[in-house]
């Protein structure tokens, strides 16, 4: 039996991208994280593992790499669903959602997406660059989002982290955590809406029936 197809997919495993399925699972949704890396954790894990990071309530300081430890601790209890060495090449809108193909030439599909992939998807080297949907405004060179729902200009993908652009961002972890929040949150609300859209059309057809 094929596997069902996440209702959203998650682009690369950093920190927000951890915390972004921790905050959908706890809502019941089911995602998949693409990380073109073989291992999740971002610049965090790769880079500065034993760099201090100040800007975590609760923490006086404490290591780059641990946050990742951490994270990966607190989703593991969801069972998430990671794709490993997995390149996004292209987000394309489709009737059901979007497609999301890698370098390895695969397909993956799903309702929404969200982007946390830091700002080299969108203007990094050329063959490292993430081909978004036409449409989808940017600034400075990353996605405009509103701040209430961290959603891009095309329904149903939206962004978070060092790739977002709003006034006031600030590049720190909490922020990208905050954003990640309310991103789900989004996507709670709009699968509740859509939802009850169904039941109104079901209860309609039923009565127009009789």
């Amino acid at each position: 039996m094929a596997a069902r197809e996440p209702e959203v997919l998650v682009i690369e495993a950093g920190p927000a991208g951890l915390w972004t399925v921790f905050q959908l699972a706890i809502h019941g949704i089911r995602s998949l994280i693409l990380e073109s890396a073989a291992a999740a954790g971002g610049q965090c894990a790769q880079l500065y593992a034993d760099k201090p990071v100040h800007d975590l309530p609760g923490f006086g300081a404490i290591d780059a790499g641990k946050v990742v430890d951490l994270l990966l601790g607190q989703i593991t209890r969801f069972e998430p669903d990671f794709r490993f060495s997995t390149i996004a090449t292209s987000i394309m809108p489709s009737p059901e959602g979007f497609e999301v193909a890698t370098a390895a030439a695969e397909t993956f599909r799903a309702r929404h997406v969200i982007l946390a992939t830091g700002i080299g998807a969108f203007c990094g080297r050329p063959e490292q660059r993430l081909e978004l949907p036409v449409g989808l405004v940017l600034l400075d060179g990353k996605a405009a989002v509103s701040t209430a729902t961290f959603a891009t200009s095309i329904e149903g993908l939206y962004c978070i982290g060092d790739a977002a652009h709003y006034p006031g961002k600030l590049p720190l972890l909490v922020s990208a955590f905050h954003e990640a929040a309310l991103a789900a949150f989004a996507i709670r609300s709009a699968r509740g809406g859509a939802r009850q859209a169904m039941r109104r059309q079901s209860k309609k057809a039923s009565v127009t029936g009789r």
